[in-house]
């Protein structure tokens, strides 16, 4: 069965529009369930007490900006709502650098926190597993400044948090490559704190043993885990929007499937019918 362009046409505006209406127009109607894994991390920070300290590590880059950047600002949104102080970190590559410095900056105003009292981020340093080790002994020493270039001697945040041993009371390491590994081998394992990760959808099998493990108590993998984050701490924003987009055009795809085969068929029928035998 041939599609003519009219057609083909009509099928790109549909799908057009189930992708950016949601986005323009965002709307409550589809909730996104939470699954065991991602209220794990939701229920660790939501059980910690205000003035508890927690890292947040921000291990991707501008590629992996669609589906982690939500989950960011929903786990910085969730901790400063419990008033919990934060301490942010990039050591996968220095362009994630700026989206940290951005998401601190943006949810730390929302909440009236104050840069270096109550949330750092400190920025890229290259060498993962000697800053890892490093931070678990001195904070301090391993990053003299912030990401701002600010010196972090003196900073109230490390005066109270002078080490992620026994400082810190959770770890979330949001990860687009091979981060998660020496975070656990290097960084929550022997400094004795618990740890959650967030990943991209096509890792999320990837580490998903680790939380079998009990390595991790709690895992996010891709936009619909934030968006499920978002539906536990009530702060929908891009993740839950993108999901509605996501979840419209895959209706959209169904239904032109199974019409699709419908005048397929519909063409197979009237092509096996006798010339001239009435319709």
């Amino acid at each position: 069965m041939h599609v003519r362009p009219v057609e083909r046409a009509v099928l790109y505006i549909l799908i057009a529009l189930g992708v950016f209406l949601p986005l323009i127009f965002p709307f409550d109607r589809w909730p996104n369930l939470p699954t065991p894994e991602v209220e794990a991390v939701y229920n660790t920070i939501e059980n910690l007490q205000s003035g508890d300290t927690i890292m947040v590590a921000v291990d991707f880059d501008p590629s992996s900006e669609p589906e982690l950047y939500p989950m960011l600002l929903a786990v910085m949104r969730h901790a400063f709502s419990k008033d919990l102080y934060v301490l942010g970190v990039c050591l996968f590559n220095p362009a994630g650098a700026g989206l940290g410095m951005t998401a601190f900056t943006t949810v730390g105003d929302e909440f009236g926190k104050v840069n270096g009292t109550d949330y750092v981020f400190l920025g890229y340093k290259p060498n993962m597993v000697a800053v890892v080790r490093g931070m678990n002994q001195n904070i301090g020493r391993m990053f003299t400044v912030d990401a701002f270039g600010r010196s972090t001697r003196g900073m109230p945040i490390i005066q109270r948090t002078p080490r992620l041993r026994g400082g810190i009371k959770y770890l979330v390491d949001l990860a687009a490559g091979e981060t998660v590994r020496p975070w656990v081998a290097y960084g929550s394992t022997p400094g004795g704190y618990p740890m959650g990760a967030g990943c991209t959808a096509v890792s999320f099998a990837d580490y998903f043993s680790f939380y079998q493990s009990g390595q991790i108590n709690g895992l996010m993998g891709g936009l619909k885990a934030a968006a499920e984050y978002e539906e536990l701490v009530h702060m929908k924003g891009a993740a839950s929007a993108g999901m509605n987009s996501q979840s419209i055009v895959h209706v959209l795809l169904v239904i032109f499937i199974l019409l699709g085969n419908f005048l397929y068929v519909q063409s197979k029928l009237a092509e096996r019918r006798p010339k001239g035998e009435a319709r």
